[in-house]
């Protein structure tokens, strides 16, 4: 049974309280000087005009604030150096966005007004755009710019196939467009700084501010945070810059990130180009499957340098291949910076995997749900090629549930119908995927569970924070309520002076860690109270029982004591830091049902199906929130969003005019069951939920358009499917026929 959201009336009504809403009457704001091209150092920077700016309190360089280089990835290429980032350039830049200057002044638009003046002229580069062309080398002291090369075999020889085929799979550009762009406030105070910033991982941003900028003690604050995927868990220079220009004036300093600066000086996600190889038997078993991956981290390998490793885990999805290969490539170029967004690496995958085995059943002339039923693992655990171990599940169930829920016999009889009355065309695809969630092996959490006698209420803390939208503050609360029988729970999150330790909130890990920290606590608080109750009511402890905050005597009426009594006399809390020791494995099989209009390339989603294990589930109202968020942006990267570039590394989508989201229309009606196969390695078996849409739509989107067109003679489409690419392959297909 769901709990009501506790986060939702405060925010659908305007009641939230972000950073920006923190900012003191004194405060300056900052805007970047960013680079105008995309490779080449720097000739001349004239900030004469910026500095006699209405408004305008400071002007400050690289030389001026002598900030420490941000470590990069450790290259595996030709020459293993690290690739470092200068918070603000000093002498080359690689990226359009590239910041190479703060201006500092009384309000937000002062100082974007002011930047705009500054005159920073390069001596240009040859720029690199695609990954791995080298026309340029980007950092001194390598030999090309492969930052990664990664070789994986497993299985024997495969032998000859009798059914092979190769496709080539596009991941476009994804920018994450939080409806709350990132945003910091640094305020001095006690020698030290108190900052408040919307981010995901507020312990891992404290260590950071202290050890670039130099300055103790550093707290940091998490607010509500509008939206994040992924994005806001990475350290970007604006963090340090402003910390240092706060540190520097002693005044609170507040850096707002406007929108076009989301596009050209924040991370995007995807980037990767794929070919997959899959060969097998006429009768649909596969034998063998060839990745070759690449990806590119933009300007500087950071956090994005990890993503391509994580789609490695699960390269093979749902299916058992005797042989595997993957060879994968990472590279930096003159665009901007990749990094995590939801799924990280487990969309490209799934996508690349699904794409693969509709066209194999298509070559083969077979039902591709019988070609994923023929292939499906069905014993675990299960070791993949790259070394994930599939915890549990039941693939083939989840693939007969989704077949279960269509009337296939009278989709197939529509397409045919369609089809001879010159309609236009219908399509049913699905997207089958297994995902890695929780983070790292050695991940952990930080949960504490304490007895306010004084409040009587029950107190959590958590080193993941709650602001972000996804009902963590309900969840945390549930499950210390089911535990203790007591309404009134608190939940302190997101605050590195009330929590002492904390990982954060990123890879769909704040129930099957963090809440799984907050019921072992709430238990071990529950056994100390036992314990103590025995002593006081001179009992055996067998002899305890509890009830709604009350421990009593069995047999004996009468004989109680409360919780609140018990802590009163001696805190009453426990806490740890959780470690499950392995990694969950949600799964899920989603498929679309499209229309395609000949004459305009515009694809319409009508029917979506979802059905997905992500272990037990804690609370379905939030787990069904989950799945209808994550596929509203899996069907905008299906349909319509992506970050272009031309060939001089410029940037053409800079804002919302150009880029294309999804909004509350877009979606159809979403019909959605659940498998629940408990997660073996956390004491509430959950596996996660909170990336499921963005992984398993888009393939089954691409899978339906491909089948809708198969008719006119269209046999390959990358994402997005925007109207006009659709339509200009239909004609081509016409052309050819």
């Amino acid at each position: 049974m769901s709990s009501r959201r506790v986060e939702d009336h405060r925010l659908i009504t305007g009641n939230g309280t972000y950073v920006s809403d923190l900012v003191p009457a004194d405060a300056l704001y900052v805007a970047f000087v960013r680079s105008p091209s995309a490779h080449g150092t720097i000739d001349q920077l004239d900030l004469d005009e910026v500095r006699s700016s209405p408004g305008v309190v400071g002007v400050f360089t690289a030389e001026d604030l002598d900030l420490q280089d941000i470590p990069g990835a450790t290259g595996r290429g030709p020459a293993a150096v690290p690739f470092t980032r200068p918070p603000l350039v000093r002498t080359r830049v690689r990226y359009v966005g590239d910041p190479v200057a703060v201006v500092v002044a009384e309000s937000p638009r002062l100082a974007a007004d002011a930047a705009d003046l500054a005159w920073v002229e390069i001596d240009d580069l040859p720029v690199e755009t695609v990954p791995g062309e080298n026309r340029s080398v980007l950092f001194d002291g390598t030999e090309s710019n492969l930052v990664e090369e990664v070789f994986i075999e497993a299985g024997g020889p495969a032998g000859s196939p009798d059914v092979s085929i190769t496709v080539d799979v596009h991941h476009q550009r994804l920018a994450p467009v939080s409806m709350e762009t990132q945003a910091i406030l640094v305020v001095p105070e006690d020698g030290g700084v108190h900052v408040w910033c919307s981010h995901q991982a507020p312990h891992r941003l404290k260590s950071q501010i202290s050890d670039f900028v130099g300055i103790e003690p550093v707290r940091v604050t998490v607010p509500d945070v509008g939206g994040a995927f992924g994005m806001k868990g990475s350290l970007f220079p604006e963090y340090l810059v402003t910390a240092a220009v706060a540190v520097k004036l002693n005044r609170p300093v507040a850096w707002i990130q406007r929108r076009p600066d989301q596009f050209t000086g924040g991370t995007h996600g995807r980037a990767q180009r794929h070919q997959l190889t899959l060969e097998g038997t006429i009768d649909g078993r596969l034998t063998k499957a060839r990745f070759e991956l690449i990806a590119e981290t933009g300007a500087y390998p950071h956090d994005g340098s990890a993503v391509p490793t994580f789609g490695r885990l699960t390269a093979t999805g749902m299916y058992d291949i005797p042989r595997v290969e993957i060879h994968a490539k990472t590279f930096v170029t003159n665009r901007a910076p990749t990094g995590p967004y939801r799924g990280a690496g487990r969309p490209e995958a799934a996508l690349t995997m699904e794409r693969g085995m509709d066209a194999f059943a298509r070559a083969a002339g077979l039902d591709p749900i019988e070609v994923r039923l023929m292939n499906v693992v069905r014993e675990w655990p299960y070791t993949t090629a790259a070394g994930a171990i599939y915890d549990s599940g039941d693939y083939a169930a989840a693939i007969e549930l989704a077949r279960s829920m269509l009337d296939m016999d009278g989709l197939r009889a529509e397409q045919q119908r369609r089809l001879a009355a010159g309609e236009s065309p219908l399509g049913v695809g699905f997207g089958a995927f297994v995902e890695r969630a929780g983070g790292a092996l050695d991940s952990w959490e930080y949960a504490a569970v304490e007895v306010d006698p004084e409040a009587e209420e029950i107190v959590v803390r958590t080193g993941s924070t709650d602001g972000g939208g996804q009902g963590h503050k309900t969840v945390w609360s549930q499950v210390a309520r089911d535990v203790l029988g007591l309404e009134r729970v608190r939940i302190i999150a997101g605050d590195t002076d009330e929590v002492p330790a904390g990982l954060g909130t990123f890879a769909s890990r704040s129930a099957q860690i963090g809440a799984s920290g907050v019921h072992r606590m709430a238990l071990k608080v529950l056994e100390l109270g036992r314990e103590r109750a025995a002593e006081r009511l001179e009992a055996s402890p067998h002899d305890i029982k509890y009830e709604a905050g009350v421990f009593s005597v069995a047999g004996s009426p009468g004989s109680e004591v409360s919780l609140w009594d018990l802590a009163a006399d001696e805190p009453l809390e426990a806490d740890e830091k959780f470690q499950p020791g392995a990694q969950t494995f949600p799964y899920g099989v989603h498929v679309a049902v499209v229309e395609v209009l000949p004459e305009t390339g515009e694809v319409r989603v009508l029917d979506i199906v979802a059905v997905d294990d992500c272990g037990r589930v804690l609370n379905p109202m939030i787990v069904e929130g989950q799945l209808h968020g994550s596929m509203a942006q899996g069907l905008g990267q299906a349909l319509w969003e992506e970050v272009l570039y031309d060939e001089a590394g410029q940037p053409l989508t800079t804002s919302l005019l150009a880029y294309l989201i999804p909004d509350s229309t877009s979606l159809p009606a979403i019909r959605s069951d659940r498998l629940e196969n408990p997660a073996p390695s956390n004491p509430l078996g959950v596996k996660g939920s909170g990336e499921a849409g963005c992984i398993g739509l888009p393939p089954a989107i691409l899978n339906a358009t491909l089948d809708a067109l198969a008719p006119l003679g269209v046999t390959d489409l990358q994402l997005p499917l925007r109207p006009q690419k659709v339509w200009l392959a239909i004609q081509q297909a016409q052309i050819d026929a």
